[in-house]
């Protein structure tokens, strides 16, 4: 039986990130992944001169952690930025309407109603209020009104989350706004005093991938020295020990055998659950309570003179009022080069989520020929696709509806009475990749301080506190 300091259970993004920042402090870290190749479902193609991506296809970024991550891990030679000039799309009507960013341009816009225009700007005026367990659709119709509501929020909700407005958690999905009324008493308001006193971020956001796709961020940070990565390897068994964590597992070449003194769960709750249940069964009960969606990607390869759209834009979302059959549209060889061969273009489309869960189950043939009828009329497509790959990811994205945030304190609660026993996966802290490798950075400063000061080298600045994020 092997020993070392630090095992992690699971090799997507949760996991590498969080073994990144602590190989940075010269911490070994060995990670199990039950695949034969890291990334959970983050994974790009290359095929017929097209490059695709299995699941996220971009990082939208804030936080100055990620950029030093990506400039440490070698990445920002082939680092792609999005152009923020490109039009972002909603459908209205039948049409596809442009999303204006800018109030100015609100005021002119066509997809709200003048009424509705006022009421987003009485915003200011509605007082503060709301309860911890508000949902999203209670919140942004209590604050900005429904139209706002149900023409923008909605389809970000169920086209990037896979989520249910009704019952996803304000809190949980939109913490930035929540936390500007209950700070300002109003959205409005705490943003413009925000702009005043240039409270902003020091990074401006932005979005970008890869030249190799998203998958070079995931060969980055798993090729990193100090991680030691073990693919086709299941963990079967958590026992806690005198001389720290007995993880078994087993692989093609029989069963393995680990102890170590800190070990990180980096698995959808439903594995973690499966594996904490004879340990701990309040705790595995909590986790296995966290709901998740199933999703389908649907990726399109298409002549350019064979759609009539400009396609001036990112793609564009889809409203629930709206009746088609997906949750939104992505113009990737848009957004990024080296998406399409020349003279080509590459759609990517979601379906599914709570909006949808019957697609996922569709077969191949029913889920094209429906995306076409009604792909065709909102972007001028004639004929088939000559590219064309379909992507299923069963119960994919964790869902923060109802109780997430008392569920989640609980949890959080019973993880601690298990020292050194750390839960680091997308079904807390927020899905993005931004933000898994944000949790893999506190992951690490909490494993650091366990270690002990005199682990680290230093109090390095790669894990010192931001006073920018805290």
């Amino acid at each position: 039986m092997s020993e070392s300091e630090v095992l992690i259970i699971g090799g997507g993004i949760s996991g590498l990130a969080t073994a990144w920042w602590l190989a940075q402090q010269g911490i070994e870290v060995e990670v199990w992944e039950t695949a034969e190749r890291p990334g959970g479902k983050i994974r790009s193609s290359q095929e017929a001169g097209y490059l695709s991506e299995r699941a996220a296809g971009m990082l939208v970024n804030f936080r100055p952690q990620v950029n030093q991550l990506i400039r440490l891990a070698g990445l920002a030679s082939c680092k792609q930025s999005r152009n923020d000039l490109l039009n972002r799309y909603v459908v209205h009507q039948g049409q596809l309407s442009s999303v204006p960013m800018r109030i100015p341009a609100m005021a002119m816009s066509p997809l709200w109603s003048w009424r509705g225009k006022l009421r987003m700007l009485a915003e200011i005026l509605i007082p503060r209020g709301g309860t911890a367990d508000e949902s999203v659709s209670r919140f942004i119709t209590r604050r900005l009104g429904r139209e706002i509501m149900e023409t923008a929020i909605d389809p970000f909700i169920t086209g990037t989350l896979a989520s249910d407005p009704d019952l996803a958690s304000a809190q949980a999905v939109l913490p930035r706004l929540t936390e500007l009324e209950q700070r300002y008493g109003s959205i409005t308001l705490g943003m413009l005093i925000n702009r005043v006193l240039k409270r902003h971020r020091a990074n401006r956001a932005e979005t970008f991938s890869f030249s190799g796709g998203m998958s070079d961020l995931v060969n980055s940070l798993a090729s990193t020295q100090g991680i030691h990565l073990r693919t086709g390897l299941r963990a079967t068994g958590i026992t806690r020990g005198e001389g720290g964590w007995r993880v078994t597992g087993e692989s093609i070449q029989g069963q393995y055998r680990k102890v170590a003194s800190q070990l990180i769960i980096s698995t959808p709750a439903y594995t973690a659950a499966g594996l904490l249940d004879p340990l701990d069964r309040r705790l595995a009960s909590r986790l296995a309570g966290i709901e998740y969606a199933s999703v389908a990607v649907v990726h399109m390869g298409l002549r350019r003179d064979r759609i009539a759209h400009p396609l001036d834009g990112t793609g564009f979302l889809v409203p629930r009022r709206e009746p088609l059959g997906f949750n939104g549209n992505l113009w990737m060889s848009n957004l990024f080069p080296g998406r399409a061969p020349a003279g080509h273009t590459l759609l990517t489309t979601y379906l599914g989520g709570m909006r949808n869960p019957a697609q996922v189950e569709q077969t191949d043939p029913q889920m094209v020929s429906g995306l076409l009828a009604d792909l065709a009329p909102l972007l001028g497509i004639r004929g088939e696709p000559g590219y064309l790959r379909i992507d299923r990811h069963p119960r994919a994205l964790p869902l923060y509806h109802g109780d997430y945030l008392r569920r989640t304190s609980e949890i959080r609660a019973l993880l601690a009475t298990h020292p050194g026993l750390h839960l680091c996966a997308n079904y807390l802290d927020g899905v993005s990749v931004r933000e898994r490798i944000h949790q893999g950075l506190q992951t690490a400063r909490q494993i650091t301080e366990s270690l002990g000061e005199s682990r680290l080298t230093r109090q390095s600045p790669l894990l010192s506190p931001d006073p920018i994020l805290e």
